[in-house]
């Protein structure tokens, strides 16, 4: 009788541990899994911050390319001004001879 309860016992045992193991590599597989999305999540914050560090140099350089580009429209219009007033002159003084 004992070894029948022991015998019932051990397949017990044996098919427990049948199931345990599965759950075990899929655990193990799953904490492999974390850590990589971990290692990607955190790669992907330090990505954002460097596009971020860029689009605030963008920003900054933008500005300055905007205050030299209306700097020189300014002096393209001042040009025009003084090419128009040259034309006006040159015309009056062709109208007056």
């Amino acid at each position: 009788m004992v070894s029948l309860v022991d015998g019932v016992l051990l397949a017990a045992l044996v098919g427990t541990n049948a199931c345990v193991l599965p759950l075990y590599l899929k655990l193990k597989r799953l904490d492999r899994a974390q850590a990589e999305y971990g290692r990607a999540f955190a790669a992907s914050g330090h990505a954002l911050a460097s596009a971020g560090e860029a689009v605030r140099g963008f920003t900054g350089e933008g500005r300055e390319v905007l205050a030299a580009l209306g700097a020189k429209i300014d002096e393209a219009r001042a040009t025009l001004e003084a090419l128009e007033a040259g034309r006006r002159a040159a015309a009056q003084a062709e109208a007056g001879r």
